[in-house]
């Protein structure tokens, strides 16, 4: 069943998340789980039965089983998996989506199903205004009406297989115009965040004493601006490059390789720009990366690290994750996570390597299928309104 934003009045959304609070907490509440990968919430049978408890006193809008059940999961999705200032940002009262990908803010983009709202009254912001989907389509369907279709990418050859299915697209591989001098460092693994950090200050101020430029990108908004106040602590001048601040992000990137510059950014790192070397930092090696990023996609990860070593100049990077980052809580058991952290300072680079892989292959091929049944259901919604005559 879906549920149009207007089902959501403010009344009912300040109902819907106080109930959902009334569930529990994410970590031992036996009402509900969730699904972060999905960003879906569901209830138990101990969950639902609680519900009916909770709306039993209520107007009878709350009767309808299936209807409230929607609204609920949307409401604890909405306290427990959609987090601030890594998936949105709140900025003059207003609750503003971070594009997965990018980095950046996704203006007039908003969540649907009331979803948006709830974050908003969860946040103490006015809500906004509902908003109605008038006609959807997928890219999958919208891109091949193009007479003629093509891209060009650094990091496609991870979607071969998808773009010659969906788009009918073949990719070809464009050799470099220069030899690569990209040197690609041993990756490591740590128990948690703050450990990550530390070592990140120690490796950023080795660099700062040879002059070499470093840009580290962080996984969210929050982790950029908790790794930029410890390095302010320990007197590490630096640049801050984040959702927050995109307006500046032309400037920054400008200077992020001049010598001796320090950045943090998240992976929006001027992206798709060659960030000039600065004068003699060639010869000291270029601009190094420390990828402190684990996204959900391969190609992500690469973009990060082609910020280094572009047109035939000098650069290294090295991967450094730690083992509560969001992809391995979403992949794998709390069991295999505590041994991952325990072990964490004596896992070689290869295993650490190809541990993230596998996580990142399981997620990418959930959201390859994911995309896949969302153009199936668009064909057969296609097909089953085609006697009211062509839907676009």
């Amino acid at each position: 069943m879906i549920i149009a934003c207007s089902d959501l009045a403010p009344g009912k959304s300040d109902r819907l998340l106080e109930i959902a609070r009334q569930l529990g907490s994410a970590v031992d509440s036996p009402h509900f789980r969730l699904d972060p990968a999905a960003r879906t919430a569901r209830l138990t049978l101990s969950g639902q039965e609680r519900v009916d408890a909770l709306v039993r006193p209520l107007a009878s809008v709350w009767r309808n089983r299936l209807h409230r059940e929607e609204s609920i999961r949307s409401a604890l999705a909405a306290l427990h998996i959609y987090r601030r200032d890594r998936h949105y940002l709140v900025r003059d009262g207003k609750v503003l989506i971070i594009d997965d990908t990018t980095g950046r803010v996704a203006a007039g983009r908003a969540w649907s199903r009331g979803l948006h709202q709830l974050i908003e009254l969860k946040e103490q912001c006015l809500p906004t205004a509902a908003q109605v989907t008038a006609a959807q389509i997928t890219y999958q369907r919208f891109f091949p009406r193009y007479l003629r279709l093509a891209g060009l990418s650094g990091t496609l050859s991870e979607s071969a297989g998808e773009l010659r299915a969906h788009y009918d697209l073949a990719v070809s591989c464009v050799p470099l115009r220069r030899p690569n001098r990209r040197t690609v460092l041993p990756s490591r693994l740590f128990a948690n965040r703050q450990l990550l950090q530390e070592a990140i200050a120690c490796r950023v101020v080795e660099f700062q004493h040879s002059g070499r430029p470093v840009l580290i990108g962080t996984d969210s908004v929050a982790d950029s601006e908790a790794l930029s106040q410890l390095l302010e602590q320990r007197g590490v001048a630096h640049a801050l490059l984040n959702a927050r601040n995109d307006l500046a992000e032309a400037k920054i990137v400008a200077r992020a390789g001049e010598r001796g510059a320090i950045t943090v950014a998240t992976n929006m790192a001027g992206r798709g720009v060659d960030i000039t070397l600065g004068k003699g930092v060639s010869e000291l090696g270029g601009l190094h990366v420390i990828c402190c990023q684990f996204n959900a996609a391969r190609r992500i990860d690469r973009q990060l690290a082609g910020r280094c070593a572009r047109q035939g100049d000098p650069g290294s990077v090295e991967t450094w994750l730690t083992a509560d980052a969001s992809l391995f809580v979403t992949a794998l058991g709390g069991g295999t996570r505590r041994l991952l952290a325990a072990h964490a300072a004596a896992l070689p680079s290869r295993v650490v390597h190809a541990l993230a892989a596998l996580v990142q292959r399981r997620i990418e091929r959930r959201h390859v299928l994911e995309r896949k049944r969302l153009l199936q259901h668009d064909q057969s919604m296609d097909r089953r309104l085609s006697f009211g005559g062509p839907l676009e």
